[in-house]
């Protein structure tokens, strides 16, 4: 509350609206009201910045391969930017401080190019995760030369392994070598590029795999 300083035409004391009003020196002086002090994050504000450093940290290791793989759908932001508000907004479970990725839900490509039916993926005696689907070229705008990227992730260890542009739609199948992350469990992923690079398909959830 502001008080008037002799009459309606003098000069004010105390808070009136975003100023303040006091003497100094005999000069009536008016400042800018100091901000308010913030009291701490609220909860809300608690439960993004965890979703936040979660996804980066899940999500950072894959940064050459999602600004390929995103590109299509970045607009004045990186692919990776991109991918990382996607996966931020539908890809963690559970309530603060209990936050987890959900691994079905990620994902690592994203666009209209269809992706293949079905496709599994299987562990080799070799150490590589061997991939296999049908080839559905000529299937909308499916072509037989759009180029295979895929994506493994162990969770224990915190590391990815990845690759682009390993075989194509209609060889019907791929592999990856993870021989650095034997005698665990992986989730893996596979998604398309066109030839041109620049649609892509949505990535697919090939499972969960114990090595």
């Amino acid at each position: 509350m502001a008080i008037l300083l002799n009459g309606p035409n003098g000069p004010f004391s105390g808070l009136l609206g975003t100023g303040v009003g006091y003497m100094w020196k005999g000069k009536a002086v008016i400042r800018s009201r100091p901000p308010r002090k913030r009291s701490g994050s609220s909860p809300l504000q608690k439960q993004q910045q965890a979703k936040f450093v979660l996804m980066h940290k899940f999500l950072k290791p894959l940064l050459p391969l999602l600004n390929v793989t995103y590109n299509n759908l970045a607009f004045q932001m990186t692919g990776f930017n991109k991918a990382f508000s996607y996966n931020v907004k539908n890809a963690i479970t559970g309530e603060y401080p209990d936050l987890k990725i959900d691994y079905a839900m990620v994902l690592i490509g994203r666009g209209d190019l269809p992706n293949v039916m079905m496709p599994v993926s299987v562990y080799s005696k070799e150490g590589k995760l061997v991939f296999n689907w049908t080839d559905n070229s000529r299937k909308g705008k499916a072509k037989a030369f759009d180029k295979a990227f895929v994506a493994v992730y162990c969770e224990k260890n915190g590391e990815w392994e990845f690759d682009l542009n390993l075989a194509s739609r209609s060889d019907g199948t791929c592999s990856i070598d993870i021989k650095e992350l034997a005698n665990n469990e992986v989730h893996s992923y596979i998604g398309f590029i066109a030839e041109n690079g620049k649609d892509v398909t949505d990535s697919l959830y090939t499972g969960l795999i114990k090595l």
